[in-house]
């Protein structure tokens, strides 16, 4: 299942690895690079593009096309200079959807304020959902509640989940609030088990931390 958007991801560690396959088995157009050959090699054969580069070189980047891809992914946590370094390179070329890794709160806060639309803290786990989120195309928010407790979650609903109840959508979590396509008023504690969504409906659910993470959509 396509959704025609390009992914790049720059450096092929764990988590760079992780979801450059999760992507590729997922039908995706993907564009790898890394400063190291050996960590290309793996990949080479099954991406659009391989690129053995410096990516704090804004000219190599643009070189190699990534100004033209749609999604940028910079799986570079160890070196934290070279992370931001990165972010700020794709930036400059116009790259708009730039998703970085950090491996701390504040490397974190720095990528967030250089512009990057989503900073991971990542495990392998999370490399995987973050793939199907991109492959469901699901619009999805999360909303604090209660620190580290609630979680209240808005999804907009995609053709993968058109003709389903919203007991369905619910699973373990509680649904306390629909919204049709086009309406401005939504409809709180819904009938869960007949009504049935369409395309563009929204959805808010209600749960906790650990019924989040269990979460499948």
């Amino acid at each position: 299942m396509k959704n025609g958007k390009t992914y790049g991801i720059i450096g092929l560690g764990k988590f760079g690895s992780v979801i450059a396959n999760e992507l590729i088995n997922g039908g995706q157009s993907v564009i790898v690079a890394d400063r190291d050959e050996n960590s290309l090699k793996e990949l080479q054969d099954k991406v659009s593009c391989a690129y053995i580069l410096d990516s704090t070189n804004a000219v190599a980047l643009k070189e190699a096309g990534f100004h033209n891809i749609d999604i940028v992914i910079v799986s570079i946590g160890e070196n934290v200079e070279k992370s931001i370094l990165t972010l700020m390179a794709l930036k400059d070329i116009g790259v708009e959807t730039v998703i970085t890794k950090a491996t701390s709160l504040i490397h974190g806060q720095i990528l967030s304020k250089l512009g990057s639309s989503k900073v991971i803290y990542p495990e392998k786990e999370s490399a995987i959902r973050l793939a199907k989120e991109f492959l469901l195309h699901t619009e999805f928010e999360v909303i604090d509640i209660s620190a580290n407790t609630i979680r209240a979650v808005k999804i907009i609903i995609n053709d993968s989940l058109v003709g389903r109840s919203l007991q369905q959508i619910a699973q373990n979590m509680r649904l306390i609030g629909y919204k049709k396509k086009g309406s401005s008023d939504w409809e709180l504690l819904p009938e869960l088990l007949t009504t049935l969504v369409d395309a563009g409906d929204s959805v808010i659910l209600l749960g906790t931390a650990k019924e989040l993470e269990e979460f499948e959509h």
